[in-house]
């Protein structure tokens, strides 16, 4: 839940300057993985972040402690999955996490 929350608070705070605040959600599943993608329609990255947007304590805010996309990458991490973004300056980003499916066995 941690996981999914703090993405979306951060496409929500992502759009803060738009006037219409849009998020996408996608799911697939492709070689046992669940991929989710999550896109806003927010300012985007800048190039010069890019590079420490999951790095404990990095924040492009005024408020917050930079700890969100750390701890995004390690629930991820630790599920043994993986987490990445694709960002336009101007057009948004998306946040995509890549998640190994779990057969339950009866």
């Amino acid at each position: 839940n941690r996981l999914f929350t703090n993405l979306f608070a951060n496409a929500v705070e992502a759009c803060n300057s738009n006037s219409v605040c849009k998020i996408e959600v996608r799911e697939s599943i492709e070689n046992n993985m669940l991929r989710v993608a999550i896109r806003d329609n927010g300012e985007g990255i800048a190039p010069e972040m890019q590079d420490r947007i999951f790095v404990p304590n990095f924040t492009t805010k005024s408020s917050g402690t930079g700890l969100g996309l750390a701890m995004c990458k390690g629930i991820v991490e630790k599920a043994h999955g993986r987490i990445w973004f694709e960002t336009s300056q101007g057009q948004g980003t998306v946040f995509f996490v890549e998640l190994p499916l779990v057969t339950v066995q009866d």
